[in-house]
């Protein structure tokens, strides 16, 4: 199950992942409510808004992913979802030293990560971000950058990435048109999607199969 939280960030490439392995592909809208609970993997995606916002819904994300980690449900956030888990399990989010915006090649696993087994030291992924997140308590990093010690996390049955690996054509091509013109997204970064894409998608591949072997899938 995908929550999401902006219409412009859909599951990409994870829906078609989760449907070829007959897990729930189903995408909660950013307008609809939120389930009190579920019983297979939840991805809860990213957004526009702070972790940190006074908004009903992402209080009710972070009831879900707390109750997940309770019942040992595998829960998935990424970007906006990351913070919202490390919130739910007692972390906190605060504004990062400078925005991150474009394909990078610049996240590092950290030795030893099972979920990161054999991905490349550093990948490339898509950042869009401006906040981080503190571990939370019993939280193991599992990636860093140069710029975000935590890019990404793992406590119990909870995983937060930071960055993007789910983008695919029509996700970049609808994120490059909200990007346009704002000053903090160095164009130099967003390069050409047809030359980046199958390097994230790479690095989305060692991802996933390490993430399904953590968690059984």
């Amino acid at each position: 199950m995908f929550i999401q939280n902006n219409p412009l960030e859909g599951p990409g490439t994870l829906a078609d992942l989760f449907r070829r392995d007959g897990l729930d592909a189903r995408v909660v809208g950013a307008d609809q409510a939120i389930p009190r609970s579920a019983d297979g993997p939840v991805v809860v995606l990213g957004g526009p808004q702070s972790a940190n916002d006074d908004s009903p819904r992402l209080r009710a994300q972070e009831r879900l992913i707390a109750d997940c980690a309770a019942r040992g449900v595998p829960v998935l956030g990424i970007c906006l979802g990351a913070q919202i888990a490390a919130r739910a399990l007692g972390g906190s989010v605060r504004a990062g030293r400078t925005p991150e915006v474009g394909f990078y090649d610049d996240v590092s696993p950290e030795r030893g990560s099972t979920i990161f087994s054999g991905a490349p030291d550093p990948y490339w992924v898509f950042h869009w971000h401006q906040d981080t997140f503190e571990l939370p308590p019993g939280a193991v990093r599992l990636a860093s950058s140069p710029s975000y010690r935590n890019q990404a996390f793992v406590c119990g049955s909870v995983v937060g990435l930071q960055f993007h690996l789910e983008v695919d054509a029509d996700v970049i091509r609808g994120w490059s048109a909200a990007l346009a013109g704002q000053p903090w997204a160095d164009p130099r970064n967003m390069g050409d999607p047809g030359a980046h894409l199958p390097a994230v998608g790479r690095s989305m591949d060692s991802f996933y199969s390490g993430f399904k072997r953590a968690f059984g899938l």
